[in-house]
């Protein structure tokens, strides 16, 4: 008898550490889907996300749509690093790393294709969610699209560090952050409160706005006769290297105006600062009518002027005067500021 009770007590020792220990276990927690779980786009098709897809977490997310070749996109950024690039296929992609999720909302068909040839990329609220100031914007980490060369771009931001590459035409405008664009065909307006705009390798009609930053551009050509190159800030310094323009207009309220290269024949040039320098580097034998008014400051040129007035009175300083032929008009004006003329 004594041995059936000293059995079953050292069964029943055995079945409680059994089950103390397999309690103690940790429980693995079933793996959480990623979006490319949740979903993935197929190109051409723009894909509804699913039913209870969280919407107001942040999230890594990409999504494409085929488009028209000669697409105009609209864009609004609330913030976040924006990179726009230019590819050879029909297809809009985007790319947003730890952000808000996007979708794509035609506006316009194309007649013949049947493609977007006017589409607008934005944030996709939940369901239930009220609209607020630029709820409708995208934000994250990092967003990327990949868009036709041939697209046109439409942008609105907040706070964004902006890079647009190598599409046809663009339009932007933001409250703050540096504008970088280059490779542009068809023209370019850009614009920031607080930020640099650098543009480059670009052909059109330009024109560059920052109230806070400097501005600089190179290798930009007009894209047709009369086209105009047009740079302004506030409180910064103004760029300008082989800018081919025919009209450019150049000027700060408070830094220095810089140019270098060739004045074209029949070129309407104008560079004007309130406080600042304004500083010439230009051919030799280039061919040019200069106006200068300069206030308190000095004029000075390395490059023969034959002056056809002169005026150095209490009233203010300013001059005129024909290098070669006088092929070109060129107006320098500063406040309070030196103007010089270098040959390059």
């Amino acid at each position: 008898m004594s041995v059936k009770i000293y059995k079953i007590g050292v069964l029943l020792i055995l079945l409680c550490t059994v089950s103390v220990f397999t309690a103690a276990q940790p429980t693995t927690p079933p793996k959480p889907k990623s979006t490319s779980d949740v979903y993935k786009p197929r190109p051409g098709t723009p894909v509804p996300y699913p039913p209870g897809f969280p919407r107001d977490t942040k999230q890594t997310t990409e999504r494409s749509i085929m488009v028209d070749p000669n697409v105009s996109i609209k864009l609004c950024v609330a913030e976040g690093n924006l990179k726009v690039t230019g590819w050879e296929r029909n297809e809009v992609r985007v790319f947003v790393r730890s952000g808000r999720l996007p979708g794509f909302k035609v506006l316009e068909k194309d007649a013949s294709s049947g493609k977007a040839n006017w589409l607008m990329i934005s944030h996709v609220r939940a369901e239930g969610t009220p609209p607020g100031p630029m709820s409708e914007c995208l934000a994250g980490q990092d967003i990327e699209l990949d868009v036709p060369l041939k697209a046109k771009m439409d942008l609105s931001g907040r706070s964004t560090e902006t890079v647009i590459d190598s599409i046809r035409k663009v339009n932007v405008k933001t409250a703050e952050g540096d504008i970088s664009i280059r490779n542009i065909a068809g023209g370019i307006n850009a614009i920031t409160y607080q930020g640099n705009l650098i543009v480059e390798s670009s052909e059109g009609s330009i024109m560059l706005e920052t109230t806070s930053g400097n501005i600089l551009a190179f290798g930009v050509n007009p894209g047709q006769i009369g086209d105009l190159f047009k740079a302004r800030t506030g409180s910064g310094n103004v760029t300008l290297q082989q800018v081919e323009h025919r009209q450019i207009e150049a000027s700060s309220i408070s830094g220095t105006v810089n140019f270098k290269g060739k004045l074209l024949a029949g070129g309407l040039y104008g560079f004007k600062t309130s406080s600042g320098s304004i500083r010439l580097q230009v051919p030799l034998k280039s061919s040019f009518t200069v106006k200068a008014s300069y206030g308190f400051g000095v004029f000075a040129s390395d490059i023969p002027l034959n002056y056809t007035y002169k005026n150095e009175g209490e009233g203010g300083k300013n001059l005129q005067a024909i290098v070669g032929t006088g092929d070109s008009n060129i107006n320098l004006t500063t406040s309070n500021g030196a103007i010089s003329i270098r040959k390059q």
